[in-house]
């Protein structure tokens, strides 16, 4: 009823307008239209791009920035067995059984980039350890911040850092969500075993985004580098 009550007179007055006035009018109700879609796309917060994609170009700048210790990496854990119809890997709580192939991946991708400069820290929830053990052979630290992370995420990241050491956290998505959204963007839900890349050098207060990898693209992203650096 209230739609028909004002849109009575509006049929009305369009009505009394002049061919030419209806075309200017119909033009003004375009223009309006486009102007708002821009609006909501500009507002509309980025998301990180993929390294074995269109964010593949960025791949010898991460290696040249890991090799001087100014890499952050947020890693999901690997697939949470309460929530899969597969057997846990150990208890009823923790990752999946058939998560053991793809932390064989990410082993085999960190191994890679090497970590003789690099600090582990995980949250201590069973998921994430199980996943640090998996991946990094149990080099990392429990930190209760990686869970109970909201609004404080990025700070306690940030304050983590040491200067010359790459750092990498195994935490959850609501976690990644919240670092995210700190620095202003807003990607969907990582997949499970998904790495974000970071880069915050000595001599720089601001936090670079470099761009994220999935588990089972590791190995062509690094070994398709490895055939360009060769030519």
């Amino acid at each position: 009823m209230l739609q028909s009550l004002f849109l009575s007179p509006v049929r009305r007055l369009y009505g009394k307008l002049s061919a030419r006035q209806r075309r200017g009018a119909l033009a003004a109700c375009m223009a309006a239209s486009v102007v708002t879609s821009l609006g909501v796309f500009v507002l509309q917060p980025p998301e990180i791009e993929d390294l074995s994609e269109e964010r593949s170009g960025e791949l010898p700048s991460l290696l040249a920035q890991w090799q001087e210790g100014d890499i952050i990496v947020l890693l999901r854990h690997l697939e949470r067995c309460d929530k899969e119809d597969y057997p846990c890997l150990e208890g009823t709580e923790g990752i999946t059984s058939r998560s053991l192939p793809v932390g064989g991946w990410l082993a085999d991708g960190f191994g890679q980039l090497g970590l003789t400069r690099t600090d582990v820290y995980n949250s201590p929830l069973t998921r994430t350890a199980q996943t640090e053990e998996l991946v990094f052979n149990d080099l990392g630290v429990d930190e209760d911040w990686l869970y109970k992370c909201r609004e404080s995420m990025l700070d306690n990241a940030l304050q983590h850092k040491v200067p010359g050491k790459n750092m990498v956290l195994v935490t959850h998505s609501s976690c990644i969500s919240a670092f995210e959204n700190s620095l202003g963007y807003d990607s969907d839900m990582p997949e499970y075993g998904t790495a974000l890349f970071f880069s915050k050098s000595e001599d720089s207060d601001s936090l670079q985004v470099i761009g994220f990898l999935d588990a089972d693209d590791w190995k062509s992203a690094l070994n398709d580098q490895a055939q360009r650096q060769r030519g």
